[in-house]
């Protein structure tokens, strides 16, 4: 039980729980003070005594949700509105969040729990939200990662073969070497490159990846389809819509997350509002009767009330904005 609620605490801090996670995470929180009290040494560290922002931002939380622990037990109110609270307060975990991340550094075991550091068989770099990171791989390739991205690295790597674990969006230029193809495991496609040079967005929540080749050749293996790009070459694949698609685009509109900007050209709105999210580190839904519409247009360092304005008056629908608790919930607008 407890590795079960560690894990929900985990992904919690990582900002990526599921509805039906957040309502486990609920529930276990309602049962004590001392599960609420483990709660909050979690956030701050388990080795560690809790931070004075932990503390602030606890405090906060909590007088702001005190409604939540005032019902009494029994009553299924206090559960229906916790449920709606945990995930409202994803914004308040991600601004936490960055206290607690690597900040970039591998991830390596502590030797104080019993695991010996020369047993470590992967490297693992990571970025908190809103955080970007260049790292240089052992053979020369560089990556630069943005927001919320995971890269795990083989010990061996460079030895014998050129194979990493994904998750996330990240520029790479991938050092040539005909005899050891770089390989990119991700969300269950691989994507196998020689020397080239691409954009790659692809995390596992989201179920929607996008690869884009600046140059050289890429090969990307969706399930048992295998697909070759041409340089200028977008691939789009869905997996909630199990489609997969590629076309001829502007490359550079791909990379503007590098410098601030995101742009968007024929990208469904579930993309347009998981960017966002991350750009302005606040959590945006979309309905699903629209996510899939096809949008165009950038964001250039607007506020998120003028982004999500210009977003919705260029759009193919006028959008509807509910904003609860930092929470943004986008649909489409009744008519007049």
């Amino acid at each position: 039980m407890q590795k079960e609620i560690d894990r929900l605490i985990n992904s919690y801090r990582n900002n990526a729980l599921s509805r039906e996670e957040a309502g486990m995470l609920a529930g276990w929180l309602e049962e004590s003070d001392e599960h609420r009290a483990q709660f909050r040494e979690c956030l701050a560290g388990r080795e560690q005594p809790a931070s004075a922002k932990a503390e602030r931002e606890w405090a906060r939380f909590a007088a702001r949700n005190k409604i939540l622990f005032s019902v009494p037990e029994g009553v299924n109110t206090r559960r229906r509105l916790f449920r709606r609270y945990v995930a409202a307060a994803a914004v308040l975990a991600a601004g936490i969040c960055a206290v607690w991340f690597w900040q970039g550094v591998p991830a390596v075991p502590d030797a104080g729990n019993g695991t010996e550091i020369g047993a470590v068989q992967q490297l693992e770099y990571r970025t908190a939200r809103g955080e970007k990171l260049d790292i240089v791989l052992p053979d020369g390739s560089k990556v630069c990662m943005n927001s919320e991205a995971t890269l795990t690295v083989d010990l061996k790597f460079g030895k014998a073969t050129r194979e990493i674990e994904f998750d996330g969006e990240a520029f790479f230029t991938i050092a040539p070497d005909k005899s050891c193809p770089f390989i990119i495991h991700s969300a269950n496609n691989n994507y196998t490159v020689l020397g080239t040079s691409f954009n790659l967005q692809s995390y596992a929540r989201e179920k929607f990846a996008v690869v884009t080749l600046h140059t050289g050749c890429l090969q990307a293996q969706v399930k048992k389809d295998v697909i070759i790009l041409d340089p200028n070459e977008e691939l789009q694949i869905d997996a909630t819509a199990n489609t997969i698609t590629k076309r001829a685009v502007r490359i550079d509109d791909s990379i503007g997350w590098i410098e601030g900007r995101l742009i968007f050209s024929g990208h469904p709105l579930k993309d347009v509002a998981n960017k966002l999210s991350r750009y302005y580190q606040v959590r945006i839904n979309i309905h699903e009767e629209i996510a899939n519409l096809q949008y165009t247009g950038m964001v250039d360092r607007e506020t998120l009330p003028e982004a999500l304005r210009m977003i919705s008056e260029t759009s193919p629908v006028r959008l509807s904005i509910t904003n609860i608790d930092g929470e943004y919930f986008l649909s489409r607008a009744k008519r007049k």
